[in-house]
């Protein structure tokens, strides 16, 4: 998650932790597991007092962050002992041997807006951010862009963001799904007809590339489209030529070509069915959209976000449980779920807790979406973090939230499991429900 500050941290060790503070106002140090920051010193108490800042200073220096420190006489500022203090972001604290310093994080000072019109991509993952800065970058440039992510990660919101970055953002934006498209009709939809040139053509059509002119034709599922299309399309993007089906006449279009497919294109190419000429000038450059799994703090993001929109809150274990949900359909399958939750709860339930989504979280659906990520882990498309946050969540899965039962499982210390929730970035119900407001974690 891109959070705003970073809590630099000297052990006295001599290791330096630099750990990223969310967007609660309060924080307890202390060497305590159960504590929101472990401080590593041997020479402070169990319990060491309270970090407090407002999220909102992030990279404005003259306000200060404040420790609250009612339990420890060991705290320094300048070489002067204090209880209690504001401290310019900078400004480095001595508490025992260990010393912190408050930092702004440059990489999340913000996300790039989303252009005028266009609808934004959320995220406050990491991976999520850097996907939408090289989608500026590449926006910025002439280059065909290949968007490449499975079903429901939002394609064509990304290609949106491609056309309202780009210099050709006044023109058009025309989508076109070729794998809706009938094969005898496809050629027709991308490059127009004139009448009479089949059976139906009872007037001309302008194609999508002609309609695109001046602009951006985003192709979903560009993969789907048949060898021959492929040699027209691969014709027009060399010469810009577009010849409507049943005419003599040739035309010109000027059109920036952004495409996408929920399967590697690279590997349809492999397999004979796409064509490798026509990939080298599709894929000029490649984004690479993260799915929704790998992504944990936005579904607990999207899922509170989508539940105020109807009007509901969602418990803090349910969203536990929502992070270790598979979501192969992402997104969209997530959007969905949640309505359907809200829709079925009723009208004076204000709390969607695990009841109302049973439908997701039932036997069969939970195994589907483990065989899921099992089939993942079987074809070695998960990384060896991403195999341990999957083993993570579903060991917090299986005890309901309990984080050191959850350790016995998977036969850590309890410890070093509080080390990888935090190095995960995942959040139990305890640390969801404190960082609600005030009215929210009174319902909840």
């Amino acid at each position: 998650m891109l959070y705003p500050l970073i809590l630099k941290i000297m052990d006295p060790s001599g290791e330096t932790r630099r750990i990223p503070l969310s967007n609660q106002s309060t924080f307890r140090l202390g060497r305590d597991p159960d504590a929101d920051i472990l401080v590593r010193d041997p020479t402070l108490p169990e319990q060491i007092g309270q970090l407090r800042f407002s999220p909102k200073a992030a990279g404005i220096g003259e306000k200060p962050w404040l420790i609250l420190d009612p339990h420890c006489p060991h705290a320094e500022l300048a070489c002067m002992p204090f209880r209690e203090a504001a401290i310019p972001i900078g400004t480095p604290v001595r508490i025992g041997e260990t010393t912190f310093s408050l930092e702004v994080n440059e990489e999340a000072r913000r996300l790039p807006d989303a252009p005028k019109g266009t609808l934004a991509w959320r995220t406050q993952s990491e991976s999520g951010g850097k996907l939408l800065w090289m989608t500026k970058k590449a926006a910025g440039t002439p280059l065909s862009i290949y968007i490449a992510g499975e079903t429901g990660t939002g394609k064509e919101v990304i290609a949106g963001l491609v056309h309202g970055w780009s210099e050709r953002a006044r023109g058009p934006f025309v989508p076109l799904h070729c794998g809706a498209l009938a094969p005898s009709l496809a050629e027709s939809e991308l490059f127009g007809h004139v009448k009479g040139a089949f059976t139906g053509a009872n007037g001309a059509r302008v194609g999508a590339l002609l309609q695109a002119h001046g602009g951006t034709l985003f192709l979903d599922e560009v993969g789907d489209l048949s060898l021959d299309l492929q040699v027209k399309l691969l014709r027009f993007l060399e010469n810009g030529e577009v010849r409507p089906v049943g005419s003599d006449q040739i035309r010109h279009a000027s059109v920036r070509v952004v495409c996408a497919t929920h399967l590697p294109l690279r590997k349809l190419v492999e397999e004979g069915k796409f064509r490798r000429d026509l990939y080298y000038r599709l894929a000029s450059v490649t984004l690479e959209i993260p799915t929704l799994r790998a992504r944990p703090e936005d579904i607990s993001d999207l899922a509170v976000d989508y539940a105020a929109q109807l009007g509901k809150i969602i418990a803090p274990r349910t969203l536990l449980r929502l992070q270790a949900y598979a979501w192969p359909g992402n997104v969209r399958e997530l959007r969905h779920a949640v309505e359907r939750a809200a829709g079925l709860s009723g009208p004076f339930t204000s709390v969607l807790d695990d009841e109302a989504f049973t439908f997701l979280f039932t036997q069969a659906g939970e195994d589907s979406a483990e065989s899921y990520v099992a089939a993942e882990l079987a074809g070695g498309m998960l990384s060896l973090e991403e195999m341990e946050r999957v083993m993570m969540l579903r060991s917090l899965k299986l005890t309901g939230g309990n984080r050191a039962e959850a350790a016995k499982i998977l036969g850590v210390a309890r410890s070093t499991f509080f080390e990888m929730l935090k190095r995960h970035r995942i959040e139990g119900p305890r640390a969801a429900l404190y960082q609600r407001p005030l009215e929210t974690r009174a319902v909840s």
